[in-house]
């Protein structure tokens, strides 16, 4: 008797976190393209989601920019777009913006979303969900809007896309990134420094040849600077840090240097996950302890 009765599990969600903006999507929403402030999400099936964002300078206008995106858009949809009333659970989910619906149709995919403002952050957000056949993600879109956020705290700004979550002092802004096989990166910097985070995979294959250290060799090299030392070294980390040379000479040296003059790199291995984590940090002051330390307590993989 109990086989007749079939339930239905509960949908799986996760947070995606780029850039200052954060929002919840189901588990199998992967992220199809990205960018400094661009985010494309799609299933197998196609494309489900896409947002960019950008701080506004001057006066903005939502009207405007929904003028600019539908001349940026081809003749089809150019003709489809039009300006419409969001669903009551949307205009709900968002009612902490300035918004404007809208929605458009082709022969095959349609769209639905709203070109959002805060006047608190000065923040412009434009938002839109596609329908195909067999997939119609404007059911979860309530959910995915009530968790968006654009704004970031004072002291940090939390980074979370495919396997990687992280907390980054607010100050480091994103330079560039990469995703890769095999090869995450993602470099920030500020007025003092400049922060790299790292993913390689498999660990397995990659700690073969002389483990951790073996693999900062071939791989990053910093070891081989002769104002570089160890501080820790095991078969799970290992954490290097360097500066100018000591004497007379560095006065100079710093005023000829133009790359940073203090290094320091933290390397893990997460054995569970088969996988290297690496934090590095490069200024031409020193470097507190305690920046690197915080950040490597937040990065991880999941």
């Amino acid at each position: 008797m109990a086989d007749c009765f079939k339930y239905a599990e509960p949908m799986k969600w996760r947070q995606i976190a780029w850039n200052g903006v954060r929002f919840d999507t189901p588990m199998d929403w992967e992220i199809g393209k990205i960018g400094h402030r661009y985010l494309l999400l799609e299933t197998p099936r196609g494309p489900v989601m896409e947002v960019k964002w950008a701080p506004v300078k001057g006066k903005f206008k939502l009207r405007s920019q929904l003028k600019h995106l539908a001349a940026s858009q081809g003749r089809q949809l150019r003709r489809s777009l039009r300006e419409e009333k969001l669903p009551t659970d949307w205009a709900r989910a968002i009612e902490r913006y300035d918004s404007l619906g809208f929605a458009w149709q082709t022969n095959s995919i349609g769209g639905r979303g709203a070109v959002l403002y805060c006047p608190g952050c000065r923040k412009a957000v434009l938002l839109q969900f596609f329908e195909t056949t067999g997939q119609r993600p404007f059911k979860q879109a309530d959910r995915v809007l009530a968790s968006f956020d654009d704004h970031t705290d004072d002291r940090k700004t939390f980074w979370s896309v495919f396997d990687i979550v992280a907390e980054v002092p607010a100050t480091y802004h994103l330079k560039r990134f990469r995703f890769e096989a095999g090869a995450y990166e993602l470099s920030f910097t500020n007025r003092q420094s400049q922060l790299t985070l790292q993913r390689w995979g498999p660990a397995a294959v990659l700690l073969k040849d002389g483990g951790l250290e073996g693999f900062e060799q071939r791989c990053l090299g910093l070891s081989a600077n002769r104002s570089v030392t160890f501080k820790k070294r095991s078969p799970l980390t290992v954490e290097l840090e360097g500066g100018p040379p000591n004497g007379l000479l560095p006065r100079l040296y710093r005023r000829l240097q133009r790359h940073p003059l203090y290094r320091c790199l933290r390397l893990w291995h997460e054995v569970d996950k088969n996988l290297i984590l690496g934090v590095r940090l490069e200024g031409r002051q020193p470097i507190e302890a305690g920046v690197l330390n915080g950040i490597c307590k937040t990065y991880a993989t999941v």
